[in-house]
């Protein structure tokens, strides 16, 4: 049985898909020592399998954002998360290992696609072109690493000497490769950002929200910089960030925008224009038993509201908190909403976050058309302007300057009519920016459960820890590292507390 894992990890780098429009990530062909990359089209077919686990799995998606929405406090949907019992002997379940392994698959599969698109010559691929797929290449492997990062090493420390970095891999895993050091958090950071500055200065510009794209790259490289440097109460390099995002929210991107209508937005799903990166795969059969399984089944069937309920606003939808905060808000009512239990002998209603839980599994492959459209949420529009808003009121932004962005966010909406935000002191500002993360991303990124490190209550509680009455421990803030890869690695050392 050793090494199985990484053995797994080398099959799956040699296994990429075809290139097509519609990103059909099902693998056609090998690619080996005599069938290697040799051309444009082998290149794009590549970087292309690299988004296969991203696109295919649950633990990029709803698993995941359960899980953090969980440790935050806001539901208590993964027991596991919100207590934060986790450790290298008591793993609770089985998602830290494969989380793992979905992520380091990637990572093979992106760095496949580096090294080999980076040894071909100006015979066999235009330059520019190439440069252009190692940078979405390079672009994946950033994605992918943070993942690695902010679910398992220190990535909210200021200490750049910090021991409790990422594994970073620079080729597809070999047998001979196996055992490998971990980086300090500085080092972590300045690899990904290497590889998202690439990103950025050779990226196309943004034309499908299937593919990552230059925008992309600026926005996730701006949320990594402002999560770290909230979370510390820095500024290094906010303005830097301000920058990045007011590059995307400053330029007319065709395909990308507000829609006025918020209800049309979850209907559309991965159609949607304010989708600036998403999850969309073209196998809707693959979609419900992979990546969607969270949103079309266990959101529905273990942690809605059982109907039917009396009184009304027992309706939480599964919320542990917040549920003032959002019956009071005219979005409520579009993104919760009644699912059918996803299994066939059930026929009992939920009510739930419709917005990714949709028709549920079973009542949507009955539905006609069929509307199985899962979809993740990795970056929405409107989130530009509450990151904006929030870099705005860290780096010396007056209360009015800082609100803007999300009023300008606000007013674009048709449907439901959004009201103006006017705080008139710092700490109302940033209750309403906190507020604003949870009301409009909740359980499709991860975003409110980073808000909750970054803002505090008016005690000056992080929120976190008002939310669930009591101190975090830092080393929690993260899980052990698998005993999948402690046991063949013996070059890294688990994170403190996690023994």
């Amino acid at each position: 049985m050793k090494k199985i894992f990484y053995i797994a990890l080398i099959v799956f780098g040699l296994v990429i898909s075809s290139c097509e429009d519609n990103l059909d990530l099902t693998p056609s062909y090998s690619l080996n020592e005599t069938n290697a990359i040799a051309n444009a089209e082998d290149a794009r077919a590549a970087v292309n399998g690299a988004y296969a686990t991203i696109v295919n799995t649950d633990n990029f998606s709803g698993n995941l954002f359960v899980s953090l929405a969980s440790r935050a406090g806001f539901v208590d949907w993964s027991a596991a998360d919100y207590n934060m019992e986790y450790s290298q002997s008591n793993e609770t379940t089985t998602d830290i290992p494969n989380r793992w392994l979905d992520y380091y698959e990637t990572l093979n599969a992106a760095n496949f696609a580096i090294s080999n698109i980076g040894k071909l010559t100006q015979d066999q691929i235009n330059l520019e072109e190439k440069d252009a797929l190692l940078a979405e290449a390079r672009c994946i492997r950033a994605f992918a690493n943070m993942f690695v990062f902010w679910n398992y090493g220190h990535w909210w420390s200021s200490d750049d000497s910090n021991p409790n970095g990422i594994i970073f891999r620079e080729e597809s895993i070999t047998l001979g490769d196996i055992e490998k050091e971990r980086l300090n958090v500085g080092d972590s950071y300045e690899k990904i950002f290497e590889d998202l500055d690439f990103a950025i200065e050779h990226l196309d510009n943004f034309t499908n929200n299937r593919y990552m794209s230059k925008e992309f790259a600026k926005v996730l490289k701006a949320k990594i910089i402002l999560y770290r440097n909230g979370y510390n109460d820095g500024t290094a390099n906010l303005n830097e960030a301000i920058t990045l995002i007011d590059d995307v929210l400053n330029t007319s991107t065709p395909g990308f925008s507000m829609q006025g209508d918020l209800a049309k937005v979850y209907q559309d799903s991965w159609d949607s224009k304010e989708n600036l990166f998403c999850s969309y795969v073209s196998d809707n059969a693959n979609r419900i038993d992979n990546i969607s399984y969270t949103y079309s089944y266990s959101i529905i069937m273990f942690y809605a509201t059982k109907l039917p309920v009396a009184p009304y606003d027992q309706l939480d939808a599964g919320l542990n908190f917040g549920l003032e905060w959002f019956v009071n808000d005219p979005r409520w009512d579009i993104v919760t909403g009644e699912a059918r239990a996803p299994i066939a002998w059930d026929t009992d209603p939920r009510f739930t976050f419709t917005k990714v839980a949709r028709l549920g599994q079973y009542e949507g492959q009955l539905a006609s058309p069929e509307d199985l459209k899962y979809n993740t949420y990795f970056f929405r529009y409107p989130e530009l302007y509450i990151l904006k808003a929030e870099l705005l009121a860290r780096t010396g932004a007056s209360v009015a300057e800082a609100i803007a962005p999300i009023n300008e966010m606000r007013s674009r909406r048709t449907n439901p009519i959004l009201e103006s935000l006017n705080p008139t002191t710092q700490q109302e500002l940033m209750d309403a920016i906190f507020k604003e993360y949870f009301l409009e991303t909740f359980v499709e990124n991860g975003s409110e459960y980073f808000a909750s490190l970054r803002f505090k209550d008016s005690s000056g509680k992080l929120w976190m820890e008002a939310i669930k009455g009591e101190p975090i421990d830092e080393n929690h803030l993260c899980y052990p590292i698998p005993n999948v890869e402690m046991q063949y690695n013996t070059l890294i050392d688990q994170n403190p507390g996690l023994q």
